[in-house]
Order: C-alpha cells, then structure tokens, then sequence
C-alpha cells in the first residue's frame, strides 16, 4: 500500500482515502458513476436512517415513484424544463423501437409528483401532504466529475410537500432549515445556510436556501437545499382542492433535497486526517475492532478473553481482528478505515480484569475495567458526539470587503468573504470571471445583516449582504 498522502494536498489525500479505505469503486465503466462498496454503504444506510427518522417524525410518509417521467410532464412547467432540458438524460428507444413519447430519467421528482397530487388531493382533508422518498438521481453534469462531490448518478432523498396556505409552505421550510442546521451540527459538518439569488434558484421555485458544508480547503459543497415553490408547480398540473367554506383553491408547495452522496463526501473531507478516515460514531454501526496482542502462549488465553470483551461492550458491534498480520498493521488498518473506536487485549489485560479503549477522534488511549465497559463506551462516545458538535461551529468571523479592491485582496487570504451586491446576475458573472471561480452563494439565513450602500464589486446600489466562496 503506498504511503499515506497529508491532508495538506487535499486532492491527492482524498483520493487515496476513498479507495484505499476501500470506499468505492469507479472502474464501473461509465463516466460519473461509482460502485458504493460496504465500508460506504454502512455510513450511507445511517444517514438514510438518521435523515428519515426525522422526516417521519415531522409527519412525512414515504413513497417510491418510477425512475421514468413522461416528457410531457416534465415540460408543463416552463421553468424548471429550462432549467433541466441540459442536464437529462432522455430514453427514446425501448424493444428496438423509437418511443411514441419520450422518457426522462428523473433529474428530480417534481414532474413525477405533481400528476399524482392532483389525483390524491381533493379536499382540506387531504392537506397537508408530506411526503419523500430516498432513490438516486441522473443529471448529465458538464463539469469534470469527482467521487461524491459532483457525479452524474447521486444518492439523496427529496421531499414534495403541498399545504392550503402559503403562510404553512413557508412555515414548514422554517422547519427544514431548523432540522438540516441540527443534523449538520450533530454530525460536525460546518456549514452556512444561504438564501440563493433571484438567477440562481432551483428551476420554478420562489425561494431557494442551501446548505453548503466548508470543505478543509475553504471551498464549499453543497449538501443539501430547501425550496418555496409557491404555486409554481400545483398550478400547471391542476393540483386543487375544494375547502370548507365550498370553494376550489390551489395549494402551495415545497420540497427539500437532502444530498446523501454529498453529505458522505463531507463526512470523510471534513473528519478525515493525515492517517485516514474518521467516521462520527452514530453513523458506524461496527464502532471498533478488538486487536489481540499475543506474547509468547498468552494466545488461547487472549482469544478466550475477547468473547468477554465483546459481551461487556454489547450492544455496541465491535469486531475481533484474528489476522495474521502484526497488530501495528492492524492499528494502521483500523485508523485508515475509520472505525471510531478500537479495544486492545493482551497479557496484561487479561491479568487484570481490564481493556485498552482508543478513540479514533483524538488518537488517545485509556485503560478501562471490563465490568465497566458498556458505561465508559456510553460517556466516550457522548464525547465524541460533544467534540462532533463544536467542530461544526468552528466557522466564527467571516470577513468583509467594502470595496473591489478589498474583494480581491480578501480573497487571497480568505477562502470565504462577504460583502454587499446588487443582486445583478451580470456582477455576480464578473466576479466569478475576475477571481477564477468565486460566486455569490446569496444571503446567510442565520445572520441576516444589513446591507450598505453600495454593491462592493460594480458599485451600484446593494440590496444584500452575501457570501462569496468557490464551490466544488
């Protein structure tokens, strides 16, 4: 294996750390898609369960609609088509003969879900409507693609919600921003919440917030998006019900997409170290290895005293490692993999009754009695949960250019800025342009600010505060 690359040259170190943590696989043979392999679909199956637990409990149901949208579905709502038409891919043969009507394969589900909310939705009684569903998705992506960050296949679920009033529609994507800023918080992602500029919404929505994740490099990742649709979508699709007082009424809608694929390519950017991967312990469902340290013919002994370890640890999973390879390979194995936590057993642990605990987090040890095991993996593990916490927040002063000069200046030394803008999609395109890939990722949601006076890149009249960062 060759030799671990410093997270300081974060391309090269990712790379190795997604292969050779034995992550993924993209020898699959077609461009933008991965084969996700246990190690990744052990995390994965955590954050579906994490992100759709919390789904049900704010009253969503869940559904599964097909891969296929009919393209006359997909083209009644004039925005969203505009905004997808280059990005879909499109199935126009089938049993060797040209389609009557074209298929897309879903870039995203409104245009699936709306059809079938005019059938369901009849009445006050059937609203609101929450639902979602967890699947992947396809959109032909231009840019150069990168394991998890930006591919052509992606993971995620997305949500389609109607309410009767848009004072509901707005409350319940208050709701999302509050969810998503708790669970990125506990899974110690920091993170801005933006409100996206007018040219830069999702295809038919009103309103646009995402969630961007700060990468170790100061780029961001977008992980995740909220959107106000309005009647954007129930309109064209006839979505209506008939309310109390007798009258038919068109709904409001909104929707959420939660990036699973991308939330995984934070986690390992984030938590990652110069010695691998680092998985928070909620989402590791093996949270260690137990490696015997065997002298002379402590070995029987050592083995039998494992089975008592994995007893005591129950209901945490830990896995004994019996392989033939020395325990130092085995403990650059297990920190390479990133299981949170590892248990060492040998002669002398057997002598007293004890066990040696390591934390992946913070690369210490500690000596543990096995009667107490179970207790000090609980308070270890709350630990880890607590560091997870405050890495999230470690975001603190954002600085803030007045003026173009400033702009490029801060720029060179700071990896995100704010400042004041016009809101003109043709600044925003200069800025990007001028400093070589810095955007406007919009309005921090968290800390709304005043603007000033005048848009700090063009100089004409600001309306908005904003972050600018270059995005992956």
């Amino acid at each position: 294996m060759q030799a671990r690359p410093n997270k300081k040259d974060f391309s090269q170190w990712y790379d190795y750390v997604i292969y050779n943590a034995d992550l993924i696989d993209i020898r699959y043979g077609v461009k933008g898609t991965v084969v996700y392999k246990p190690e990744a679909m052990d995390i994965i199956d955590s954050l579906y369960s994490l992100f759709e637990s919390k789904l049900k409990e704010r009253g969503h149901k869940k559904y599964l609609f097909p891969l296929f949208i009919n393209y006359s579905s997909f083209k009644k709502e004039a925005d969203h088509i505009k905004g997808f038409e280059e990005e879909v891919f499109m199935v126009n043969r089938a049993g060797g003969k040209d389609l009557e009507e074209p298929l897309i394969i879903r870039p995203t589900s409104e245009t699936a879900f709306y059809p079938m909310f005019s059938i369901w939705i009849k009445s006050y009684r059937d609203l609101p409507m929450k639902t979602y569903q967890s699947v992947a998705v396809y959109r032909y992506e231009t840019k150069a693609t990168r394991p998890l960050f930006r591919g052509r296949e992606f993971l995620w679920i997305e949500t389609h919600n109607v309410f009767p009033s848009e004072e509901e529609a707005k409350r319940h994507v208050e709701e999302d921003i509050s969810m998503m800023s708790e669970q990125l918080k506990d899974l110690g992602i920091p993170y801005l919440i933006v409100k996206r500029e007018p040219f830069d919404r999702f295809p038919g929505a009103d309103e646009s917030y995402a969630y961007d994740a700060i990468m170790p490099n100061g780029e961001v990742l977008q992980v995740a998006t909220t959107h106000y649709l309005g009647q954007n979508f129930t309109k064209p699709f006839e979505v209506k019900y008939l309310d109390q007082d007798g009258s038919y009424r068109i709904p409001y809608s909104t929707t959420l997409g939660i990036g699973i694929t991308r939330i995984l390519a934070a986690i390992i950017s984030v938590h990652g170290d110069d010695y691998g991967l680092y998985i928070p312990p909620q989402l590791s469902s093996v949270k260690g290895i137990i490696v015997p340290i065997l002298y002379g013919s402590s070995g029987d002994e050592v083995k039998k005293y494992m089975q008592h370890v994995i007893e005591n640890a129950k209901p945490y999973v830990f896995i004994p490692d019996t392989g033939e390879e020395t325990p130092g390979e085995k403990f650059y194995r297990s920190e390479l993999y990133g299981f949170p936590l590892r248990i060492e057993v040998g002669r002398k642990e057997v002598e007293n009754s004890t066990v040696t605990v390591y934390r992946r987090d913070t690369r210490k040890k500690v000596v543990v009695n096995l009667k107490d095991l179970k207790v000090k993996l609980d308070e270890i593990i709350e630990d880890m949960k607590k560091n997870l916490k405050n890495k999230s927040e470690s975001l603190k002063d954002i600085p803030e250019a007045k003026n173009r000069e400033e702009v490029l200046k801060l720029l060179k030394q700071h990896p995100i800025i704010k400042m004041d803008f016009c809101g003109r999609a043709e600044c925003a395109m200069d800025l990007k342009k001028a400093t070589e890939g810095y955007e406007v990722r919009g309005e921090l949601v968290e800390a709304k600010e005043k603007a000033g006076e005048r848009c700090a890149w063009c100089g004409e009249k600001a309306l908005r505060k904003v972050i600018v960062a270059k995005s992956f």
